[in-house]
């Protein structure tokens, strides 16, 4: 997942490439430049470069000491125009340093710093060759004018749309970073996609909205901050977290500030994307599944607050939610290590009301996420949304059987007997259209999420049938079915139960009202 990703972002710097470096260098606007890690071998490292107003672009490996762009653009290599830059015939398990310059007629511009480990068992110049060990130890470039923070952690991570992602950073001394990211429509919120964020007042992919994302000194309340005029923000994910470096400019007083920080942890309201879940919560774990019921437990800490919502996953995706939004929204809070019992019609012995829904052959999501409840944040996200499928095991092959008779078709009702063998216990009755039975013939029922055709309809006919309680306990006779529709093929669905709780699926002959 995060090649996929790395590989749509340097697809879309392709695109911009040779817009990138502007020979025209802009109206009295300094240049700006950034760069992001793509990929790395035992011999290579490969790193995405994308600037703005620049006619001279440079990037050059160093010691991680303090550097100027003058020294990049005088030592460094020429970048033609921005792209993916590869160096090729490096020392394996080797830690290296990369930042990149820009210059026009108006000032020079120095990118964030890189630290890139080719792959591999080289000395690492006699250092620890982890590659996690080194990022953990990321060090900030000292840049004149430039002001180091120390970001601890991330709280009121949340969606607002598919594509929109609001998230406030801590620093060590309680100062907030807000920002508004515009992520891919595609990713459906579930995390922040890999590659560089930039300011701008549209809503497009890699953007970050200034009018909405700011700074804010301890003890300000949230209109009382400074928004940023200028910067980039870069994601990617190290050691199962993410890791976010941030270079950003602000105006307090008429004095423009520049900060740049690096974050490596949870981000609050988002998941680490998959594949890469060496940070994941392990939340949730399921113990036993059955056919109308399953069993599961929150392996929170005594005294960590959570919340947790269970819901079918047809349901889930006919919605424009999210993982955060939604465990936010429809989830409940309790704390503790909990287990429960999901049991088809029971009610929840820990959440008074909420009665429980399961069926068989179905698909379920339990969605949770760890809450921050410090200061009364009972609805911010401490880390990103576990989300885990289960679905539940087909019912067991019944044995009974009934004899359906209809005996008058009117032109809104139909009139039966449904006779009863001595091992039936009770059945549902549904009076299916057949245009619509046949569309789910036809494969409806695989989009629906289950596997066979009489699967589909074990599921549906109960729902269906419960409309007037039409669970039948005993033989009925001149029972009549109203509400039909004028002049419409029916087909009588029947799911039969027996005695030992084995179903079958019965489908009579249609029938047409007058």
């Amino acid at each position: 997942m995060k090649n996929i990703f790395k590989l749509f972002f340097v697809a879309m710097l392709a695109v911009v490439s040779f817009a990138s470096c502007d020979k025209s260098g802009g109206d009295n606007v300094a240049p700006s430049i950034e760069i992001v890690a793509v990929d790395t071998t035992d011999s290579t490292i490969s790193f995405a470069v994308t600037s703005e107003n620049a006619t001279e672009c440079a990037y050059m490996l160093y010691d991680g000491d303090i550097i100027s762009a003058e020294s990049v653009l005088r030592e460094g290599t020429t970048i033609a125009s921005s792209g993916v830059v590869k160096v090729e015939n490096l020392k394996s398990g080797t830690l290296y340093y990369v930042v990149a310059a820009a210059r026009n007629a108006n000032g020079e511009a120095l990118s964030n710093t890189l630290k890139i480990t080719t792959t591999g068992t080289g000395n690492n110049n006699g250092g620890n060759n982890d590659d996690e060990d080194d990022d953990d130890e990321f060090e900030l470039p000292e840049i004149e004018g430039v002001e180091n923070i120390v970001i601890t952690k991330t709280k009121d991570g949340r969606w607002y749309e598919p594509y929109n992602y609001y998230v406030t950073f801590v620093r060590d001394n309680g100062d907030r970073i807000i920002l508004d990211f515009y992520t891919l429509d595609e990713t459906m919120s579930q995390y922040l996609p890999y590659g560089s964020y930039t300011f701008a007042t549209n809503y497009y992919p890699y953007t970050i909205y200034p009018e909405t994302s700011g700074y804010f000194p301890a003890g300000k309340g949230e209109g009382e901050g400074y928004n940023f005029t200028d910067g980039y923000v870069t994601v990617d994910v190290v050691g199962g977290y993410y890791a976010i470096y941030m270079m950003l400019t602000y105006e307090e007083d008429g004095v423009s500030k520049s900060i740049q920080g690096y974050y490596n942890g949870i981000l609050s309201g988002a998941s680490v994307p998959e594949g890469d879940d060496e940070g994941s919560q392990e939340l949730v774990e399921v113990l036993e599944v059955g056919t109308t019921s399953f069993q599961f437990r929150i392996n929170a800490e005594p005294g960590q607050y959570w919340r947790c919502s269970v819901v079918d996953k047809r349901t889930y995706d006919q919605t424009q939610s999210n993982p955060g939004a939604w465990v936010v929204t429809y989830g409940f809070m309790l704390e503790g290590p909990v287990t429960f019992n999901w049991e088809d019609g029971k009610i929840c012995e820990y959440v008074p009301g909420l009665q429980m829904s399961v069926t068989s052959s179905t698909d379920y999501l339990i969605l949770a996420a760890l809450m921050d409840y410090s200061d009364g944040q009972e609805n911010s996200l401490l880390g990103g949304v576990e989300v885990v499928q289960v679905r539940t095991k087909a019912e067991a092959e019944g044995t009974g059987t009934v004899d359906m008779t209809i005996k008058e078709v009117g032109v809104n009702e139909v009139t039966f007997d449904c006779i009863f063998d001595e091992d039936v216990w009770c059945c549902y009755v549904a009076m299916m259209e057949t245009a619509n039975l046949q569309e789910i013939k036809d494969g409806k029922y695989a989009m629906a999420g289950y596997s066979s055709y009489e699967e589909c309809m074990l599921s549906l006919v109960p729902g269906l049938s419960h409309d007037f309680m039409r669970q039948f306990l005993e033989s009925q006779y001149d029972y009549t079915w109203d509400a039909l529709k004028y002049n419409t093929s029916y087909t009588p669905c029947i799911k039969v139960v027996d005695m030992n709780n084995g179903t079958k699926y019965i489908e009579l002959e249609p029938f047409t009202t007058k």
